[in-house]
């Protein structure tokens, strides 16, 4: 199995500007077709600094994989990086040259001049053709290993990977393709997930790799092996599945919102949301998948106390007895939501996201999530975390998945 190493470009990267999605992509990309990422590295834009990865980075890998750095201004240096760690000089490509030309050459000479910069590459470059833009990617064989250089606009990047960078990894290197399976699951854990499969683990054979991979949107599972044990690992899949029920809301690499999204459409159900602490996120999370319409009829953000008396009905001397975080007050919001609307199924979230707000009763993290559905309202509370914006994302998370394991038949009053 080969390694390969990734060099992400890019002052913005180190100052926090972007997120470095494209690593994340192609470690997922790489790993599909049984090439190891043994490094990941992020570097400024100075010729000093890539050139310092190239080396740490063929150090650890037979293929590093660059991206960024290849456009025309002058803070662009991958290709110059890469001639002068490879002690080659950089040349003028004719064929990019002339693509070039006809491209820009509507725009004006200057434009044109701007952009010669795109033609030249290191010497003995394979070029890489991008059908989305106009900088190309290289692939340079060097006495240490592969360089491979790709744009960091992300659409440019992975079309040059999959229409060429992964079919000359497949052709040139000894790779065998893992056989991958996720279990996506929600509603506990990483450290109570690996308690529940503790004795799967151990009995699993080598070679099978389960990996825990947590977020605010749940705990993915990735179950790993070579194809020649592709019917040992599907069966490792289906007693992790039988162990962990209901919590499994998928057997794939998907996300919650999807499923639930699929889900509500299946089941022909309307619902209406009443949000007080996610401030519209379930909503928001939902819209984002095509045809939510089929089943959302909208929702109320009712922050405050008179807003939910105004707008779902709450009453008043049931916020004054009990508070406006309380299980009463959660499942009023739910009923009045359900009511208003003429929805099948509604949905409401009360809490404390903080950092301030709390108190010894109810501190920070404290959030009540009420469902109306059947005629029968859920209630749930949760001690949640004491950072805001992790409050919002985890409250979202287990509200869906309330509505999923309602539909599904699993949730219990």
């Amino acid at each position: 199995m080969i390694k390969c190493a990734l060099v992400t470009i890019g002052d913005e990267l180190l100052y926090g500007n972007i997120d470095d999605t494209n690593a994340t992509w192609l470690s997922q990309e790489l790993i599909e077709i049984g090439v190891i990422v043994s490094a990941r590295i992020n570097v400024g834009d100075g010729l000093s600094d890539i050139q310092w990865a190239l080396e740490v980075a063929l150090d650890k890998a037979e293929v590093v994989i660059l991206t960024g750095g290849l456009g025309p201004t002058k803070d662009d240096k991958t290709r110059e990086a890469i001639a002068g760690f490879c002690k080659r000089p950089l040349v003028r490509d004719e064929g990019l040259a002339n693509l070039l030309e006809k491209h820009f050459s509507p725009r004006g000479q200057q434009v044109v001049a701007l952009n010669e910069k795109l033609s030249w590459v290191c010497e003995g470059s394979e070029i890489l053709p991008n059908s989305k833009g106009t900088a190309v990617g290289t692939w340079v064989d060097h006495a240490r290993g592969a360089i491979i250089s790709l744009p960091g606009v992300p659409y440019e990047m992975k079309i040059i990977m999959e229409e060429e960078v992964l079919p000359r990894i497949r052709s040139r290197y000894d790779v065998e393709p893992l056989f991958v399976q996720w279990i996506m699951t929600a509603g506990q854990g990483e450290s109570s997930l690996s308690v529940a499969l503790e004795s799967i683990e151990k009995s699993m054979p080598k070679g099978v790799d389960l990996a825990y991979l947590p977020s605010l949107q749940g705990v993915r599972l990735r179950l790993t092996s070579s194809n020649k044990l592709k019917q040992e690992s599907k069966k490792i899949a289906r007693s992790i599945e039988e162990c962990l029920g209901h919590l499994v809301f998928a057997k794939e690499n998907t996300t919650l919102s999807y499923v639930v999204h699929n889900i509500l459409i299946e089941h022909r159900v309307k619902l209406a949301l009443a949000e007080s602490c996610t401030g519209g996120n379930i909503l928001a999370t939902l819209v984002k998948h095509p045809g939510s319409s089929q089943y959302l009829l909208g929702g109320h953000v009712v922050y405050s106390n008179e807003w939910k008396h105004k707008e779902i009905d709450v009453k008043k001397d049931l916020i004054d007895s009990f508070g406006a975080v309380s299980e009463e007050v959660a499942r009023s919001m739910a009923e009045g939501s359900k009511a208003n609307s003429g929805a099948d199924m509604a949905l409401a979230v009360t809490g404390i996201a903080g950092p301030d707000g709390g108190s010894p009763k109810k501190p920070v993290g404290t959030v009540h999530i009420a469902l109306c559905h059947n005629e029968i309202t859920y209630h749930k509370k949760f001690r949640l975390h004491t950072d805001r914006q992790v409050n919002i994302a985890l409250t979202t998370t287990l509200a869906l998945n309330m509505i999923r394991l309602a539909l599904q038949g699993s949730l219990e009053a």
